[in-house]
């Protein structure tokens, strides 16, 4: 009979510890993606689709495809919320037999973490924008531009890059 009242005891205290902020839902705002548009350099004021794009980074000496043959004229791709900078290569024109002209980008920024609640833990903005392209021989990339120079939504593009 004790160890009844002692189960049931249990289960109403693990009932009445949780509260409604131990679900992290959907609608709660996490680290936002960095949103990049591409944009046609001899008319900046129109939208230009790069064909056949993929973006890869490095995490662990592992390369990663965050965007894989899209052709697309902007894509969303996630900052490392551990570094102050996150290095991208850009394939133009990238096909499975034949490789496409590649571009290095690294985005530099300063992470700010702000607490949300106890079930989403912390979110990373990210402050002080800056993109910078290595310089090739080849680059399909013309010019990079940042619109935003605090990465804190989704809702607005933050880094141009004209081609």
């Amino acid at each position: 009979m004790i160890k009844k009242i002692i189960f049931l005891l249990i289960i109403i205290g693990t009932i009445n510890g949780c509260s409604r902020d131990d679900i992290c839902t959907e609608e709660t705002p996490t680290t936002p993606l960095l949103i990049i548009t591409f944009k046609n350099f001899n008319n900046q004021l129109f939208s230009k689709s790069v064909d056949n794009l993929t973006v890869t980074t490095v995490v662990d000496n592992e390369n990663i495809d965050v965007v894989k043959y899209s052709t697309t004229d902007s894509i969303a791709i996630p900052l490392r919320t551990g570094f102050d900078f996150t290095d991208y290569l850009f394939i133009e024109d990238d096909q499975e037999d034949v490789p496409g002209n590649t571009d290095k980008v690294t985005f530099n920024y300063i992470r700010e973490n702000i607490y949300i609640n106890r079930a989403c833990a912390f979110k990373a903005i990210f402050k002080e924008l800056s993109a910078e392209g290595e310089t090739d021989t080849d680059n399909w990339i013309q010019e990079l531009r940042v619109n935003k120079f605090t990465v804190e939504n989704e809702n607005e593009t933050h880094i141009i890059i004209f081609h």
